[in-house]
């Protein structure tokens, strides 16, 4: 299992929201560069990358992006506001291994697929952000009546190569992760999932590691020093 940073940018600066709540955000780097380096001098072999302007639709943070890319020799997955073949191919161009589509799996299914199909399914990710057991979209706005695992499914068969699970009601709480909801999507799945929201400690990494998640995307335990990123893939490496 690998441990990923997240890098949540809002106007330019790293930053975290309080369960998708673009009210309650704080700022943690107005450089996120800083960040970048230390979790790549940390040994990060991945980045989360989340331009929240996009998903908001407040504009972008490309010029961000693009100088984060030049400046690692690591992976980077970026997703938020990605609604077009040409947003996509744009990230791509810049040097992203991965795109990450979210309302774009519900509304555009077509697209999602076709992207899979040009670029492949290991380039392309389907962000599954759950609050109260639905998915949400449209920047954690819009709440759907809609089974989570049931579209996971459905994305499967679209050619996505990855699941990013976000359980929206622990992200940046440092309350503990959807254990319950994780292990049901992994166990009815063929394809890996990442799990995101609400890491805490040590422990949450273990848990999540048994499990049989491939990665774990953690941000504000990181932020908030709860642990480091070299302690917490050292733990990810030993279950």
């Amino acid at each position: 299992m690998i441990v990923i940073p997240s890098i949540d940018l809002l106007r330019g600066k790293c930053v975290r929201l309080f369960q998708g709540d673009p009210s309650q955000v704080r700022e943690y780097y107005q450089d996120p560069e800083e960040a970048v380096k230390l979790f790549q001098s940390q040994g990060a072999s991945m980045l989360h990358i989340v331009d929240l302007d996009a998903a908001l639709g407040l504009g972008d943070n490309l010029n961000v992006i693009n100088r984060i890319i030049k400046s690692v020799k690591i992976g980077t997955q970026v997703g938020g506001g990605i609604r077009s073949m040409e947003r996509a191919e744009q990230l791509l161009n810049l040097g992203v291994y991965r795109i990450v589509f979210g309302t774009a799996c519900i509304r555009m299914p077509e697209l999602v697929s076709e992207a899979s199909s040009i670029f492949g399914k290991d380039r392309v990710a389907a962000a599954i952000d759950v609050r109260n057991g639905s998915p949400t979209i449209e920047g954690w706005k819009s709440k759907l009546s809609l089974e989570y695992v049931e579209v996971a499914k459905k994305l499967e068969n679209l050619g996505v190569g990855t699941i990013i699970f976000t359980s929206v009601n622990a992200d940046g709480t440092l309350r503990g992760p959807a254990l319950i909801d994780v292990k049901r999507l992994v166990r009815s799945l063929s394809i890996p999932v990442i799990a995101s929201g609400g890491i805490r400690d040590l422990d949450d990494i273990r848990e999540l590691a048994k499990i049989g998640v491939q990665g774990v995307i953690v941000g504000t335990a990181l932020y908030e020093k709860r642990f480091t990123l070299a302690e917490a893939m050292r733990v990810a490496r030993t279950c």
